[in-house]
């Protein structure tokens, strides 16, 4: 039900399995919050979190309703797609007002620009204008991107390295300005699903970031663990229906203060 081969689970990128979604007709998935501190009782708290998907199985939109403890904090996100299904425009809540990013895209679907504006929206949710604040470019020699930035001077360059099977095995990013490199190292099971996405800087020889990947045996996302300078920072876990197969929970716990934000999913609305 969830994609996580490039690690996608619970981003801002789409990672539901737009196939499985498409093929169980599913139109909307909604959730109620429930917060748990320390040595406390699991409280129901006002709020909510909708993903809605199109006839497509693609996401349309995420709604999240979240009680901060005083007042309901909202962040909404609505993608667009290209007929082969990759993203071409995302709009978000952020910063007291939306944003919304625009993807151009070449032939092979590889994404030549991006656009950043800052929109006004009418009561359906349309855009009734919208001011350009950047776009960077991107262009592409051999296996390297480069990107350039709004002065049309490249900053970036960028490569991914893949095995003879197609996993990919890393990603270099170097900075032209002072040439700092990140990398990120793939690691994967026995059944070729990710566990493990290492980042490292520079020559240094441990990660400076790690993300870490457990399923179960039908390859479902189980955890999702974050850590930082070595120190474990996140914990996400995801619970699905036994009796349905579809996701039940989704549990982000703080391993410092044991704080957990819980999910539970529970309304399901089916295309006819």
């Amino acid at each position: 039900m969830l994609l996580n081969q490039d690690g996608e689970a619970f981003t801002t990128d789409p990672f539901f399995n737009a196939d499985f979604i498409k093929n169980n007709k599913i139109k909307t998935i909604k959730g109620t919050y429930s917060f748990k501190k320390n040595k406390d009782l699991i409280r129901k708290v006002p709020g909510s979190y909708t993903y809605e998907f199109n006839t497509k199985g693609r996401l349309s939109s995420s709604i999240d309703i979240r009680w901060n403890g005083k007042t309901l904090d909202t962040t909404l996100q609505y993608y667009e797609y290209n007929q082969l299904g990759a993203i071409i425009a995302l709009k978000k809540s952020e910063n007291n007002g939306i944003t919304l990013q625009e993807f151009l895209r070449d032939s092979l679907n590889r994404i030549i620009s991006i656009s950043n504006y800052r929109v006004t929206l009418d009561e359906n949710g349309e855009i009734v204008r919208k001011n350009e604040m950047n776009t960077e470019t991107m262009r592409y020699s051999n296996k390297k991107k480069t990107t350039y930035n709004s002065y049309n001077l490249p900053y970036l360059v960028s490569h991914d390295n893949y095995n003879e099977d197609g996993y990919k095995t890393s990603s270099i990013d170097k900075l032209k300005m002072g040439g700092t490199i990140y990398k990120k190292k793939y690691d994967y099971n026995k059944k070729g699903l990710l566990i493990s996405i290492e980042t490292f800087y520079d020559t240094y020889p441990d990660p400076v970031e790690a993300l870490k990947f457990k399923y179960d045996g039908f390859g479902n996302l189980m955890e999702r663990h974050e850590y930082k300078q070595g120190v474990f920072t996140k914990d996400f876990q995801v619970i699905f229906d036994t009796k349905t197969g579809l996701l039940h929970s989704i549990i982000d716990r703080n391993p410092v203060s044991n704080f957990m934000s819980i999910i539970r999913f529970t309304k399901y609305e089916f295309y006819p």
